[in-house]
């Protein structure tokens, strides 16, 4: 598992040139909207009055476990698979090991995720796939603020009721 970290930092507002000790919280920014001087941090909408001292660091692992637990809440989507089959046999992962199915990359200042599912039998594999990555794109943008450009889904095996 890679140990890539995603760094976002933000500059310390005071320090800034363009700091105008005018537009602080009581001024009539509205909320949502940075200030002046001020860059909102891409991991946190910009609000008005908030300080932004230091950075935040989203490990790959955090970020594989909030594709994983998205794509498992589809429908369709029997379980995560393991990357690498153990004597060609797919084994299901337990909630606990779901960042074995999840591949994390950082490319430039984006995220690439792999992930390797198991789907039911008997749906529309292409349809359940297109529907997981959407779902997986948006929960991690919205949990992170971090642009993810590609999901792909690895179908592993299908899960045949019986």
């Amino acid at each position: 598992m890679t140990t890539a970290k995603r760094r976002a930092t933000t500059p310390n507002p005071a320090s800034s040139p363009a700091h105008d000790p005018a537009s602080s919280p009581a001024s009539s920014q509205a909320p949502g909207q940075a200030s002046p001087g001020r860059r909102a941090s891409p991991l946190s909408p910009g609000v008005a009055g908030a300080r932004h001292d230091g950075k935040v660091e989203v490990s790959a692992h955090a970020i594989a476990s909030i594709a994983a637990q998205a794509a498992t809440e589809c429908y369709g989507v029997a379980g995560i698979a393991s990357r690498h089959p153990r004597l060609g046999a797919t084994q299901r992962l337990a909630p606990t090991e779901y960042a074995r199915g999840v591949e994390v990359r950082f490319v430039d200042d984006h995220v690439v995720i792999d992930l390797w599912l198991i789907l039911e039998h008997s749906l529309r594999v292409v349809e359940v796939a297109h529907n997981v990555m959407v779902i997986v794109k948006y929960a991690v943008e919205q949990a992170l603020g971090l642009h993810v450009v590609e999901v792909n889904i690895n179908v592993q095996a299908l899960r045949v009721r019986e």
